[in-house]
């Protein structure tokens, strides 16, 4: 019998016992679903990370203040910013970060929202490709005369101000401060569908309104990409040096930070992957049950089929085929069903939809080959049937 004749009595099985046949795919198709959607959305957000990273420039760094082994913790000022600026010839900019560690409170007659406060300079814009829906980003003047001016985001402003509004030039409370809005930034992507909004003023103005004068982080760019590891040891060694902190800062290039990122997501797919791996196992199991009750209902019909002339092997290899099918027709509705849901969740998520041609084969030929391995038993049973014993059963 050719595979093609197989093929087409095993659809026929598929045709003649829906349900029996839809309720042994369901393990298949849930479990392809489950791997297709885990690594959709694995890549999507790592996808997003990278075009986060890549926003800020290959040749940047950031620098941040940390516990070192006697519990000391470094000491970052905007005037070290500056200093390193100024003392390192190798560094392009350095944007110094400082933000409030609670949600700050955004308020107009209209409504009252929180959102995260940061303070930093104007050369924010350059790290962050955001953009603008309305207004500009303030300058390094209202920075240095601690003007009390916001960018705030587009959300907030339609919140705040009414959808579709005019935001720019208008005035808001924050923590019951006034402060006008110069600018409104465009919608961007949330990590994981729960970023907090985020509301910029001048680093100074933060630090005037501010309970302590030290910063969190400062972000830093070299001139030259082949400057960035000098850089990074360079400034190390010159605020521990200045405020006498062996090992109480850290230096994170974007590339390293890109490659924990991706090194800790690789982790959580996998786990859950091996998780949805088990539906695999479980519909392996359930189409090994059916193939063996579909034996012992064509015993007759395997025992007719070996007296006319029916090898073994072919009686081996037509269990086989009829096993793969349906474990193929299952992974093949579960790879759709997985698309579509990895789809429309990183869509909701608001991340980039990424789908891996190589996920999809891989998935299509896994879900394929369990149903063969699983089918192995009950064909390998078949075919050492005694004909005469077949013959004669009932």
């Amino acid at each position: 019998m050719k595979i093609t004749e197989m093929i087409g009595g095993a659809l026929e099985g598929i045709r003649v016992n829906k349900l029996r046949s839809t309720l042994t795919m369901l393990g298949m198709i849930i479990g392809v679903m489950a791997v297709i959607v885990i690594v959709t959305l694995g890549q999507s957000l790592n996808k997003q990370v990278s075009q986060t990273v890549e926003g800020m420039g290959a040749n940047s760094f950031a620098l941040m203040p940390i516990a070192n082994d006697n519990g000391q913790i470094g000491k970052l000022t905007l005037d070290d910013c500056n200093l390193l600026k100024n003392s390192v010839d190798s560094i392009d900019f350095v944007i110094p970060v400082k933000y409030l560690p609670y949600p700050s409170s955004l308020q107009t007659i209209r409504k009252k929202e929180p959102s995260m406060l940061i303070g930093t300079n104007s050369d924010y814009p350059k790290v962050d490709q955001a953009g603008f829906s309305q207004g500009r980003f303030f300058s390094e003047s209202e920075n240095q005369m601690a003007r009390r001016v916001a960018v705030i985001s587009q959300t907030v402003a339609d919140d705040l101000f009414g959808p579709g509004s005019v935001a720019v030039g208008r005035t808001l409370r924050i923590n019951n401060i006034s402060f006008q809005v110069c600018g409104v930034t465009k919608p961007v992507a949330s990590f994981l569908g729960s970023q907090q909004s985020q509301t910029f003023i001048p680093i100074n103005t933060l630090l005037e309104i501010s309970d302590y004068q030290e910063i969190q982080k400062a972000m830093v760019r070299v001139k030259k990409s082949d400057q960035l590891k000098a850089a990074t040891v360079q400034s190390v060694s010159i605020l521990e040096m200045r405020h006498a902190a062996k090992k109480g800062y850290k230096a994170q290039t974007n590339e390293q930070m890109m490659e924990q990122f991706s090194s800790i997501l690789t982790i959580i797919t996998s786990v859950f992957g091996a998780l949805a791996g088990i539906a695999l196992l479980v519909g392996g199991i359930g189409i090994m049950n059916i193939m063996l009750v579909s034996v012992v209902e064509r015993t007759r019909e395997i025992g007719l089929r070996m007296a006319i002339g029916a090898r073994r092997s072919d009686i081996l290899i037509q269990f086989l085929v009829e096993s793969a099918t349906i474990s193929a027709i299952g992974g093949g509705i579960g790879t759709l069903l997985g698309i579509g849901i990895g789809a429309i969740i990183s869509t909701v998520l608001k991340m980039p939809v990424v789908i891996s041609l190589g996920t999809i084969l891989f998935a299509f030929c896994f879900s394929s080959g369990i149903g063969i391995l699983f089918g192995l038993y009950p064909a390998n049973r078949a075919a050492k049937l005694d004909p005469i014993d077949a013959l004669r059963y009932e």
